[in-house]
């Protein structure tokens, strides 16, 4: 008795079929793409490029129209004294709040990562002004730093005024003192970042450290820090870009006062523009664009630089 052969069905897909399926494979990630690349398009593209286009031209807001002028409006503001003491404000302002906003996380989220009680709690305190609004903020600290306030007495009862003073108002502290409005608003956003960045050490450096005699501090300085440095970029890159552009904390203490103490670039430029002189403004704005990009790309390449010194 013969045996029938059951005939095995092919398992060579047609080349048309492969084709489609590779193509669709392609296409997939950049449907996802597709949103976001709309949203950045319509409001981050699109503006630059306007804004580009104005700083060329003696652009009039309410005429919607311009005569092409070349770089005459950024001939202007480089030759304009208020420009000037705007960027100084604005790198003042940066040169203060990197450093704190490094370090000052780090320590935190070293402090609340280890076994400690209420260790949850104090995570979620530490986060809180990251949530709380910058007009609540900005009031909070208004009140904190006028003459009746805790701080001006504080700083009275230790010697460094002779009577209560409102940090805000003086020229030589009023900067500064809205820059302490800054690292407090982003120490529990960076702390959540560094304590990410935590998890990723094992635990078996700290006790081989602890073998050979390290005490606390020496494993933070010499583990810790430099395990920490590819997130110690991000939050430096973070806090150039937000230091650059920094206008609420002004807006809402200082409206750029006293005597321009505290006009950044971005208020220079919202100044410009509330004067309908969106030509200087433009310009402004494509110098601050400049910088911002330059300063993170020397930021990343030096930290890049010191990872690589240290692995090494």
């Amino acid at each position: 008795m013969s045996r029938e052969q059951i005939p095995i069905p092919s398992t060579n897909v047609p080349l048309k079929k492969n084709r489609k399926a590779k193509g669709f494979q392609i296409l997939t990630p950049w449907l996802f793409l597709i949103p976001a690349l709309i949203i950045i398009t319509l409001f981050l593209i699109i503006p630059i490029v306007e804004a580009f286009i104005w700083s060329l031209q003696d652009y009039k807001l309410i005429a919607q129209s311009g005569e092409f002028v070349g770089l005459e409006n950024f001939k202007k503001i480089f030759t304009d004294e208020l420009f000037w003491r705007a960027l100084l404000n604005t790198i003042l302002f940066v040169l203060f709040v990197l450093p704190l906003n490094i370090f000052l996380p780090m320590i935190l989220a070293a402090l609340v990562n280890q076994k400690i009680r209420a260790a949850g709690m104090f995570r979620v305190l530490y986060y809180l002004p990251v949530v709380t609004p910058m007009v609540v903020a900005a009031l909070m600290w208004r009140m904190l730093y006028s003459e009746s306030g805790f701080l001006a007495k504080f700083l009275y009862e230790i010697g460094l005024f002779d009577r209560p003073t409102n940090l805000l108002v003086q020229s030589s502290t009023a900067l500064f003192a809205v820059a302490m409005i800054t690292v407090w608003k982003g120490l529990g956003y960076y702390m959540m970042m560094y304590l990410a960045g935590l998890q990723n050490i094992s635990k078996d450096l700290y006790e081989a450290a602890s073998i050979d005699g390290a005490s606390k501090l020496q494993s933070f300085w010499k583990i810790t820090v430099p395990m920490l440095i590819p997130y110690s970029t991000l939050v430096s890159v973070l806090t150039i870009i937000n230091g650059l552009k920094v206008f609420e904390e002004i807006q809402l203490t200082t409206n750029g006062g006293p005597a321009g103490a505290t006009t950044t670039l971005v208020m220079y430029i919202f100044n410009k523009f509330m004067d309908l002189d969106v030509s200087i403004a433009s310009a402004a704005g494509i110098v601050l664009l400049i910088l911002a990009v330059a300063a993170s790309l020397l930021q990343m390449k030096l930290t890049s630089k010191r990872e690589e010194d240290l692995r090494g």
